[in-house]
C-alpha cells in the first residue's frame, strides 16, 4: 500500500479539528419586561489589586491600566497607585494619597494629580500636586495649589495648562497651573461647587457648574463663565447633571466646544445633555434610554464615557437592587444631520464580587472596573458601604470572545495550519520562486509609490502643520487604512509616523525662524503645528541639537 504524505495527514487532522471545534461564543440576547432588547456581556476577571481601594482614578496609559491613589478599607487615604502589565498588577509608592482629588491628562501623556481629602473618612481638604510619568512609573511632586481642595475637578487646556475648579465645605474658586509657573491662583467663584464640570464653550469661555455646591446643596440651571458672571439655563433645572467623581472633559467631547453629560429628571429619567458652544440641549435619541434592567429592576444611569474616533457615547448604570452592570452604547453620528442617535444595550450578571465604581473605556469597546467601595446587592436602593473596599477587577466585553478551551483549540489548530502550509511551501517553492520574485519587486514599486504620495500630500497640502494630524487623517486622504501606512512608513523610511511629522514640523520653523527672524517664538511653535510651546522646545532640541533661540543664533 502506498503510504500517505505528511502533509496530506496534517491537513486532514487540521479539518477535522475546525469541525470539532465549537464556535466562540457571543452575548445571550434577552428582552427586558418593557420590551428592550439587551445583550449579555462576557465578564473577564482580572488578578485582583495588590490592595483594596476605593475613590480612586482609573486611567489607561499606552497599553497599561493603572489605578491611582484612593482610600482602602475603613476610609482610609492610601498612598499608592498601581498598573497592570505582564498579567499582574505592580505597585508604586506615591507623594500623596488623593482620596476624592482631581486628575488631568497632560499633552504628552502624563497625569496631573492634586487635593483630595487630608483625612481618613473623606475629612477635610489637601492641597498637595503630583504629576505621574507611565515612561518611568514614577512620581513627582509639582508643589501645592493656592487653597486646600477636595473634590475639585480639572481641565487642560490647549496649551498644555490646566485650569482647577470645585471645592468642599469652604468657599470656592478656580486657579491654573503651568509646567512652568506651577499653580497661580485665580479668582472667586459664586456660588461655587463640588466635582464641577470644566468645559470650554470658546476659545476665551470657559464653562463651570455641576450638580451640588461646596454644602452639598442643588444647584438648579446656574452655569459660571470662568472670569464672568453666571446665568441661569432653565434646561440644568429640569435635568441634573450627574455628579462629576471620574469625568476627563475630554472623554465627555464629540466635536470642537461640544460635550455630552448624562442628566437626570425628577422621575428619574435618563437623558444625554449636550453642550454645544455654551448652548444646552438634549440630544435626540430615537427611543428614550431603559429605566429597568433586563430583570425589571431600576437602573441608575450616571457615568459617560466618549469614543470620538468611533462616534459612540458609552453611559453606565447600575441596577439598583441586584448591582447588575448595564451599559448603553450611543452612535450619535446622525445627529450631526438632523438625525436620531441609536443605542443598544448591555448588562453583566453580579456574580457578588463586582466594586462600585465608574468603568473605564478600554479599546474595541471595553470597559474595565477595578478596586471600588462594596455594596450589598438585594436591597432596594442598593447599600453602599464606603468603609469596606474591593480589590477585584473585571474586564466587561461587548463583542464576543473565545474562552480558555476554545483558545487552546485555536491554538492546536495554528500550529497545525502553520505546519501544513510550511510543507505545502516546501514542496511548491522551486516552481513559486520566480512568481514571488516578481510579486516582490511589484510590491515594492507599490510600497515606493505610496511613500511618494505619502510624502507629497503631507507636503504639498502641509497637513504637519494640523495640531492634532494623526496617521488616520493621511490614510483617509489616501483611501488605506492606519495600519498599512504605518507599516509602509516603518518599512521604507525606518520612522515612526509621529517622528516623520515632528522632523516635518520642525524644519517649517527653521523656516519661519530664517525667513522670519520677527516672529515670536509661541507664533512659531504655533504655525508649525506644535501642541504647545513646551513640545516645540523640547522637540526641536531633540532634532537639532539646539534649542530655538540657540539655533536662531547660529543660523
Amino acid at each position: 500500500m502506498r503510504s500517505v504524505p505528511v502533509h496530506t495527514v496534517i491537513c486532514f487532522l487540521w479539518l477535522a479539528l475546525a469541525a470539532c471545534s465549537p464556535a466562540g461564543p457571543g452575548g445571550r440576547s434577552v428582552t427586558a419586561p418593557d420590551g428592550k432588547q439587551w445583550q449579555q456581556m462576557i465578564v473577564e476577571r482580572l488578578p485582583d489589586l495588590n490592595v483594596p481601594r476605593a475613590n480612586h482614578r482609573t486611567v489607561v496609559c499606552g497599553d497599561e491600566i493603572v489605578v491611582l491613589g484612593g482610600h482602602t478599607d475603613g476610609f482610609k487615604p492610601i498612598e499608592t497607585a498601581e498598573y497592570y502589565a505582564g498579567g499582574t498588577w505592580h505597585t508604586l509608592p506615591m507623594v500623596y494619597p488623593h482620596p476624592n482629588g482631581f486628575a488631568a491628562k497632560l499633552p504628552d501623556g502624563r497625569i496631573l494629580m492634586g487635593g483630595g481629602s487630608a483625612e481618613a473618612f473623606g475629612i477635610g481638604r489637601s492641597f498637595g500636586a503630583e504629576i505621574y510619568d507611565p515612561s518611568a512609573h514614577s512620581f513627582t511632586s509639582v508643589g501645592i495649589m493656592s487653597v486646600r481642595r477636595t473634590l475639585s475637578s480639572a481641565l487642560t487646556m490647549p496649551d498644555g495648562s490646566v485650569l482647577i475648579a470645585g471645592n468642599w465645605q469652604t468657599d470656592d474658586s478656580w486657579e491654573t497651573w503651568t509646567p512652568d509657573g506651577g499653580f497661580v491662583k485665580g479668582g472667586p467663584l459664586t456660588p461655587g461647587w463640588s466635582t464641577p464640570y470644566i468645559l470650554p464653550a470658546a476659545k476665551d469661555d470657559i464653562l463651570v457648574f455641576g450638580r451640588w455646591d461646596t454644602q452639598d446643596q442643588d444647584i438648579l440651571g446656574v452655569v459660571t463663565h470662568i472670569g464672568g458672571g453666571a446665568e441661569n439655563v432653565p434646561l440644568l433645572e429640569e435635568w441634573k447633571v450627574s455628579a462629576n467623581y471620574f469625568y476627563f472633559p475630554e472623554n465627555l467631547q464629540i466635536a470642537d466646544y461640544t460635550y455630552v453629560i448624562p442628566g437626570l429628571n425628577a422621575s428619574n429619567e435618563a437623558a444625554i445633555i449636550k453642550v454645544a458652544s455654551g448652548k444646552f440641549s438634549l440630544l435626540d435619541l430615537a427611543e428614550p434610554l431603559p429605566a429597568t434592567s433586563p430583570d425589571g429592576n431600576p437602573v441608575e444611569w450616571g457615568h459617560l464615557q466618549v469614543d470620538r474616533p468611533a462616534r459612540l457615547i458609552w453611559l453606565q448604570g447600575v441596577d439598583s437592587e441586584y448591582g447588575n452592570y448595564c451599559f448603553a452604547r450611543i452612535a450619535y453620528d446622525a445627529t450631526f444631520d438632523g438625525g436620531k442617535a441609536s443605542a443598544t444595550y448591555f448588562y453583566a450578571e453580579n456574580p457578588g464580587d463586582f466594586p462600585g465604581g465608574a468603568a473605564t473605556l478600554l479599546p474595541g469597546g471595553r470597559m474595565v472596573i477595578a478596586g471600588g467601595v462594596a455594596w450589598e446587592k438585594g436591597t432596594l436602593p442598593i447599600k453602599v458601604d464606603y468603609f469596606k473596599t474591593y480589590s477585584s477587577a473585571f474586564i466587561f466585553h461587548t463583542e464576543p470572545v473565545q474562552p480558555s478551551h476554545i483558545r487552546l483549540w485555536g491554538l492546536l489548530t495554528g500550529i497545525l495550519v502553520g505546519l501544513s502550509l510550511l510543507l505545502a511551501a516546501m514542496l511548491i517553492a522551486r516552481r513559486r520562486k520566480g512568481r514571488e520574485a516578481e510579486k516582490k519587486a511589484e510590491e515594492g514599486r507599490l510600497s515606493r509609490n505610496l511613500m511618494e504620495q505619502i510624502s507629497a500630500l503631507i507636503e504639498e497640502k502641509e497637513l504637519y502643520r494640523r495640531k492634532n494630524l494623526r496617521i488616520t487623517d493621511v490614510a483617509t486622504e489616501l483611501a488605506t487604512n492606519k495600519t498599512y501606512v504605518s507599516a509602509m512608513l516603518n518599512n521604507m523610511s525606518g520612522e515612526s509616523f509621529t517622528s516623520m511629522i515632528t522632523r516635518y514640523r520642525v524644519s517649517y520653523a527653521q523656516k519661519l525662524l530664517r525667513e522670519h527672524p520677527e516672529m515670536l517664538l509661541d507664533e512659531v511653535s504655533d504655525e508649525s503645528g506644535f501642541s504647545s510651546r513646551t513640545s516645540f522646545f523640547r522637540n526641536f532640541k531633540a532634532v537639532t541639537g539646539m534649542t530655538p533661540q540657540e539655533w536662531k543664533k547660529v543660523k
